[in-house]
């Protein structure tokens, strides 16, 4: 029987930079699976490592994340194939490469055109479809960590591979939980191991604590700024803030207006389009610098703003013009990664180094769309009849180290820690 290899070129021994390329062994041809980037300390991008394009079939993209998408256009300086994804994410995919570019260009090997090429060359697909590329037959279903995103099953003569992407198995105000639970037999599974170290709290509880702190600054008239990333995270705190009533004025300001006209454009991918609809109503949208201005002389209010990590965006305009009256809040809302500013105010009470101390109140609320622990044992617990293999990636290495001896004491199942480079053969 014809072997499969994966080929680990981003996301191994690191969360983010996800990409794995695909293929039987008699093949010189494979399916790319995500294309990511990361940054370094300093901010700039890094890239995974790369397959000749010529090599690709087609590449098929999870959700729009930058960590699983922004290095593509790499692959279309020379050549083209085709790009699967759902409509949702080639939507959100044009507004993120954009401001990727903006931010970014000088650091990355490819620009505009390359980006123009690549959404081009996407060919939407839908949950529950099947296609046939390069000897796969590959299906996809709803991750449920963003709207749009999805998990892949590659089907090569008796095996199969899932693919998870980034996953979530609970219900949110935006997205329901991931589909593929009770999905047929799996023979290997490659699994992102963001949170393999991490409990979650239960949503609902978590909802309750983020909205008696907004309404304690609320009530003691001050200003909440909740800087949160643009797509899902955003919408999230929105909805969440109407379904508790939350009575103060709201804005959102950023990348998020685009987001949110998008969303409501695909509303087959939105939980419940009406309270979205209902959540954007509720609020204001911040349309320029003479709003920007008007909002910060308003009290008590609640502003929702890009970038979820304080690397810039407005919410750094707002951070710096609220962070020394202790009336005002921070409540953090998104993974705040090593060395970003969100991350230094939540560890060292500064937004640079240097920096005077931040007065105002600052919490971090835990609404990851990421599976936790417990969550990513229950996938592997409902396939474990079938499964031979697990791969582990998108994770840090300390947390997989453990989670990888956990499995197998739960299991007895082969479990393999991913480093970039590798060559798995299943």
């Amino acid at each position: 029987m014809k072997k499969i290899l994966l080929e680990i070129l981003g996301g191994g021994r690191e969360v983010g930079r996800l990409s794995v390329f695909a293929k039987l062994d008699d093949q010189s041809k494979g399916i790319l699976l995500d294309c990511g980037i990361n940054f370094d300390e300093k901010g700039d991008p890094q890239l995974p490592l790369y397959v000749s394009p010529k090599n690709v079939e087609a590449a098929v993209l999870t959700h729009a994340h930058l960590d699983h998408t922004g290095a593509l256009p790499l692959y279309f300086v020379t050549l083209s194939f085709p790009v699967l994804t759902t409509r949702m994410t080639k939507a959100i995919l044009r507004p993120l490469m954009d401001d990727f570019l903006h931010i970014s260009g000088y650091y990355l090997p490819f620009e505009y055109e390359e980006v123009i090429k690549m959404l081009r060359n996407i060919k939407t697909i839908n949950y529950g479809e099947s296609i046939e590329i390069s000897k796969f037959t590959l299906e996809f279903t709803d991750a449920g960590h963003i709207p749009g995103s999805m998990s892949i099953i590659l089907h090569a003569g008796s095996k199969s591979i899932l693919f998870t992407g980034d996953i979530n198995l609970i219900e949110t105000e935006l997205t329901t939980p991931a589909k593929y639970l009770n999905s047929n037999k799996v023979d290997y599974l490659v699994i992102e191991t963001t949170y393999a170290a991490t409990e979650h709290p239960l949503r609902e509880l978590e909802e309750k604590r983020f909205v008696e702190a907004v309404k304690e600054v609320i009530e003691n008239n001050g200003i909440v700024l909740v800087p949160a990333f643009s797509v899902s995270r955003s919408q999230e705190i929105l909805l969440v803030l109407t379904k508790h009533n939350v009575d103060a004025p709201i804005y959102y300001d950023g990348m998020v207006r685009e987001i949110n006209r998008i969303f409501l454009a695909h509303k087959k991918f939105i939980k419940n389009p009406s309270m979205l609809k209902r959540a954007l109503r509720n609020s204001y949208e911040i349309r320029g610098w003479q709003d920007r201005r008007a909002v910060l002389r308003e009290r008590p209010a609640i502003i929702v703003a890009s970038s979820g990590m304080l690397r810039g965006g407005p919410s750094t305009y707002y951070l710096k013009r609220i962070y020394d009256d202790p009336r005002n809040a921070i409540f953090l809302v998104s993974f705040q990664a090593p060395n970003t500013p969100g991350r230094m105010i939540l560890e060292q009470g500064i937004f640079k180094q240097g920096g005077a101390k931040v007065k105002a109140r600052v919490e971090w609320f835990d609404f990851s769309s990421h599976a936790g622990k417990s969550q990513l044992i229950r996938v592997i617990d409902n396939l474990k009849s079938s499964l031979e293999k697990i791969v582990l990636v998108h994770g840090e290495p300390e947390v997989q180290k453990l989670f990888a001896k956990e499995i197998y004491e739960r299991f007895s199942i082969e479990t393999v820690i991913a480093d970039n480079g590798m060559k798995v053969e299943l």
